[in-house]
């Protein structure tokens, strides 16, 4: 069986939005939007992951020199990429029309498995991709498989989604560590980046890392 995560394809990163990936110039959301629906209709097992941050509050007793006190702008994220985005209850926020229910209203990702994360990378992905495979580690089933007979076999995991050298690596990453012996696929061309150099860049390490890197 295929996993196959998007990863945070949300209003505020594609064309348009307050972080929208500049590479590649097309907007490649249709074509996302169209593998999940194949996805789906082969079987796979469909994930999403959203960006999530907290409205940014500052200190109103001071308002010439006004600071952040709670939320976005007092996290490292925040300090180093002063851009609210992704605060949770916006339309920034929401992940792009069409990729959790079709056209018609039918569901393409489970509500369940849309997950939230304030960072990069997601513990909580992971754990939820241990909940719905049996896993193969460093040559034999881990101890889930073993003794409890739940699940089906994870034999790859497919990846997609903004930005390529953040998030996209982010998780990728995070997942090779945790699946060392699992088959781990990033699709290039459903992915963006703020540029061309960067989006490259990650190739090269996702490579590096054992990840095939494909396109349609």
């Amino acid at each position: 069986m295929k996993a196959v995560v998007f990863i945070d394809v949300q209003n505020d990163f594609v064309k348009g939005g307050k972080l929208a990936f500049g590479y590649p110039t097309k907007d490649n959301v249709p074509e996302i939007i169209k593998f999940a629906k194949e996805c789906r209709a082969k079987g796979y097992m469909l994930y999403a992951t959203a960006d999530t941050h907290e409205q940014t509050v500052y200190d109103t007793y001071d308002k010439a020199n006004a600071k952040p006190i709670t939320g976005y702008r007092t996290t490292l994220e925040g300090k180093l990429l002063p851009v609210d985005h992704c605060i949770e209850g916006t339309l920034g926020h929401k992940i792009v029309d069409g990729l959790v229910k079709d056209e018609n209203g039918d569901v393409i990702i489970p509500q369940g498995h849309i997950v939230d994360k304030p960072t990069f990378g997601s513990f909580d992905l992971l754990a939820r991709i241990d909940q719905d495979f049996v896993v193969d580690t460093y040559g034999e089933l881990t101890r889930q498989s073993k003794y409890d007979g739940i699940g089906e076999k994870l034999d790859e995991i497919i990846l997609c989604g903004y930005c390529t050298s953040i998030c996209v690596m982010a998780n990728a990453v995070m997942l090779r560590a945790k699946y060392p012996n699992v088959k781990i696929t990033v699709r290039e061309d459903l992915c963006g980046d703020v540029d061309e150099e960067s989006h490259k860049a990650a190739v090269k390490v996702l490579q590096m890392q054992q990840i095939s890197v494909v396109n349609a």
